[in-house]
């Protein structure tokens, strides 16, 4: 079966572990139509980070934008 590319927010990536928690890893990613495995990353993220860990970890910037931000770092 082809899973299919959704987007959750850190509000309902939240939320599905609360109910991993509940139900199992199982349960919920069958509904979820979600790898077990993508579950245990967020899971494993939220308790190092709280929930700033749920939220999207790649952001493209802008090479220029980047090059400021080091040379504001110095």
């Amino acid at each position: 079966m082809k899973r299919s590319h959704r987007k959750f927010t850190p509000e309902e990536r939240l939320s599905i572990i609360q109910e991993v928690q509940r139900e199992g890893t199982v349960e919920v990613s069958r509904k979820y139509n979600i790898a077990p495995s993508l579950l245990s990353k967020w899971k494993q993220r939220y308790l190092n980070s709280g929930v700033d860990g749920l939220k999207p970890q790649h952001k493209k910037i802008d090479p220029q934008v980047r090059l400021l931000e080091q040379e504001n770092e110095r």
